[in-house]
């Protein structure tokens, strides 16, 4: 029994030790440990998988033409991989886009499946329902509309692998490089409208030109606008400094849009048609026929941004030999001011497009833009022939329905301080200057009225002087005594005049101005409510040189009617003076007898207005001159501008009193919000362009859903300011300015 126990232990050891040695002489196949990395928006990693490395048929690409069978579904148009076996980049793992003919596949539609699609699919992975909805889509010419996009991706995967894999080896001809860009750019029109697959496909097709035809043009069907062709974009910046060629307009822009530590604020985004415009004609200026940038030398390495998870970071492109011009900041910080210049032009204009509703084609809308982009508007350009046509000859009057009509606009409702504004920039913009402008004149026009159109206008850097504002309300009441008789004479017109073309205190844009202002006063009922309460704050000795002023226009035509003497009354009780001394004033300037002359400087020789139909008559000691320079004295003494404010709307002064005292004792908007938005919203403000995932990441500490938070502070900001706050997309957009105007204005 002994002897059988030992027998068996040793049989044992011996079957121990030999299957040690065998294991020795034949390796197992090793499991290899594979973890998808993320470089992209949305993509995940993935939990570590253990499989063994493929092995079995070698993969054959099938050209465009091409046919082949795989599970019963006949795919003619080719562009694809077709067997057991075709490493990655890694060497470890068959590539994502790889079609094995031995995996099952379930019947299926293009459109279905794609809830069981992860972010980087792969068709070994795939259910067979999406492998048989995968496949179908291939038969089917590529070309339904409704299919999933992940399906769309999977296809696209190995035409990446084909361009920047296998013809980076050189065993990809010209013509298949061709077919590939070609059914890119159909695909493009089928399922351009995927943010995602229009950016990867567009660095797709910028790449390809990159490393196989850069010696040529660029292609109509590049877009460099996408984020995603940033790399792509560093060679046409290069082949310029390269050469040593001036930048143009459009490359330079794009430089900083594409450089992470630039971008461009809302208006530039919103506006993009007429900021691109502005950005053209404002570069032109400033560099002529573009920025010179003198080669650095730093070479050009560029990377390819895959969509397909079978292309690894570190693929190796051979890429032209240039320097690398893109890292310089020098460049950058003057087309920064000028990108910040041209954005801060077209603030206004933005804002308005931002609320809702508002047409960019309306009025309201062309007076905001720049002058050198208003006029280009069809309506502009009409307007502005229009206009020369009315002023001629100098200054022309036009009823306010026509002016609008000219820019194809009904007239509003009411004209209030804002219509009149648009209207007199608008007006500027096409090269004119309105009368009255409210920004000027103090005085609005009336809808069933007329406004003065005067060549050249005011320009955008008109400051008026205090002699210009204290003449035009001269002007104004001056205006009123001429209308007394229903009749105006030229020499009371020719007296008004020369108190402006005389005037040496005056530039010439003031002259124009005030002179167009003259036609309207002359040629429209001027009243006199609202202007007692501001007079009663003018000195006595200033009230007399008015008096004096205003009773030499009623004269100027040598004569003076019981009506004229009765409104004259009126005027002078305004200016609380004593009625009986119009009498006076009047036996006064009938007893001189002598032309009335015009001066402005008691130092200066006096100058004879051209004697009129009905000579004029003026006492001695008693002349314009004197009376401006009087009013001159007092205003400089007292140091105050009363009289250039006689005629302000005093109600629309209160109006803007009341939206001030309503804006300051409104409540936050903020407490609309609850604890956890105003926390986004602060957030938000740090910056304003922001990754999808860290706004993920950031939604996720806060215990909101990002689209629902988005959604929840454009509401709110809509409700605010009748604009967006947040612009969706990848990157998303914030816009801070506005968001620091609501908490800040309300």
């Amino acid at each position: 029994m002994e002897i059988l126990i030992g027998i068996i232990i040793v049989y044992v050891i011996y079957r121990v030790a030999k299957g040690a040695s065998t294991s020795k002489k034949t390796p197992v196949r090793p499991e290899v440990t594979v973890r998808f990395e993320v470089s992209g928006p949305g993509r995940y990693a993935g939990d570590s998988e253990r499989y063994e490395r493929p092995s079995g048929k070698p993969a054959k690409w099938y050209s465009a033409g091409q046919s082949v069978s795989v599970q019963g579904y006949d795919i003619t148009g080719g562009l694809i991989y077709v067997g057991e076996t075709l490493l990655d980049t890694s060497g470890y793992d068959n590539d994502a886009c790889l079609i094995n003919p031995k995996l099952k596949a379930s019947p299926a539609e293009p459109w279905d499946g794609g809830d069981e699609m992860s972010y980087w699919p792969q068709y070994a992975r795939i259910s067979p329902k999406c492998r048989g909805a995968y496949l179908k889509w291939l038969a089917g010419g590529r070309s339904e509309p409704e299919a999933n996009i992940g399906y769309v991706f999977l296809f696209f995967y190995g035409l990446e692998r084909r361009l920047f894999v296998d013809a980076q080896k050189g065993s990809v001809p010209a013509t298949e490089r061709a077919e590939i860009v070609q059914e890119v750019n159909r695909l493009l029109k089928i399922y351009g409208g995927n943010r995602s697959f229009r950016g990867y496909a567009s660095n797709l097709l910028a790449m390809e030109w990159v490393l196989y035809q850069s010696d040529k043009p660029v292609p109509a069907y590049l877009d460099f606008n996408d984020r995603y062709c940033s790399e792509p974009f560093q060679v046409v910046l290069a082949k310029y400094v390269s050469a040593g060629k001036p930048i143009p307009s459009d490359v330079a822009l794009q430089w900083i849009i594409r450089h992470p530590e630039f971008g461009l604020r809302t208006p530039a985004r919103r506006c993009t048609k007429e900021f691109k415009e502005l950005f053209s004609r404002r570069y032109k200026q400033q560099f002529g026929e573009g920025l010179i940038v003198k080669p650095n030398k730093t070479p050009l390495r560029l990377e390819y941004r895959a969509a397909s998870s079978s292309i690894r970071g570190d693929l190796k492109l051979k890429v032209p030999d240039l320097p690398n011009p893109f890292i310089l900041t020098a460049p950058l910080k003057k087309l920064s001011s000028l990108v910040e210049e041209c954005t801060n032009e077209l603030e206004a204009y933005s804002r308005f497009l931002g609320r809702k509703d508002n047409d960019p084609n309306s009025l309201a809308a062309l007076a905001l833009l720049p002058k050198e982009l208003m006029h280009q508007s069809p309506a502009a350009q009409k307007a502005k022939s229009q206009l020369a046509q009315v002023c001629a000859y100098g200054v022309g009057l036009i009823s306010v329905e026509n002016l609008y009509a000219y820019f194809g606009e009904k007239p509003p409702l009411q004209i209030g301080k804002k219509e009149s504004e648009n209207l007199a920039a608008l007006v500027e913009g096409m090269g004119f200057g309105i009368a009255p402008d409210t920004r000027f004149h103090n005085i609005k026009p009336n809808l069933d009225g007329k406004v003065a159109i005067f060549p050249n206008g005011h320009g955008i850097d008109f400051r008026p002087s205090k002699e210009y504002r204290t003449l035009g309300t001269i002007l104004r009441l001056g205006a009123m005594v001429s209308q007394i008789d229903d009749d105006l004479s030229p020499a009371e017109e020719a007296t008004l005049q020369s108190l402006v073309n005389e005037n040496r205190d005056l530039t010439q844009i003031e002259r124009d101005s005030l002179l167009a202002f003259l036609q309207w006063c002359l040629n429209t009922p001027q009243g006199t409510a609202g202007i007692k309460q501001r007079l009663s704050e003018v000195s006595t000795a200033e009230k007399m040189a008015i008096s004096h002023i205003l009773i030499s226009v009623a004269f100027a035509d040598g004569r003076i009617d019981p009506k004229e003497v009765k409104h004259l009354e009126k005027l002078y009780t305004t200016l609380g003076l004593n009625k009986e001394q119009v009498t006076s004033d009047l036996h006064t300037l009938a007893a001189a007898n002598e032309p009335v002359t015009v001066g402005i400087r008691d130092t200066e020789p006096t100058f004879s207005i051209p004697t009129p139909a009905i000579e004029p008559l003026k006492p001695k000691g008693f002349s314009l001159n004197e009376e401006l320079i009087r009013i001159r004295t007092e205003e400089t003494r007292q140091v105050k501008g009363v009289l250039e404010g006689i005629f302000a709307d005093q109600e629309e002064d209160l109006a803007e009193n009341d939206i001030t005292t309503i804006t300051s004792t409104s409540e936050n908007p903020l407490t609309a919000l609850d604890k956890a938005h105003q926390d986004f919203f602060h957030r938000l403000l740090q910056q304003e362009t922001w990754e999808r995932s860290s706004l993920h990441e950031l939604c996720k500490e806060l215990g909101l859903m990002v689209d629902g938070a988005m959604e929840v502070l454009n509401e709110w900001s809509f409700d605010n300011a009748n604009a967006p706050l947040i612009d969706d997309g990848d990157p998303v957009f914030v816009d801070v300015n506005l968001a620091r105007e609501i908490v800040n204005v309300q």
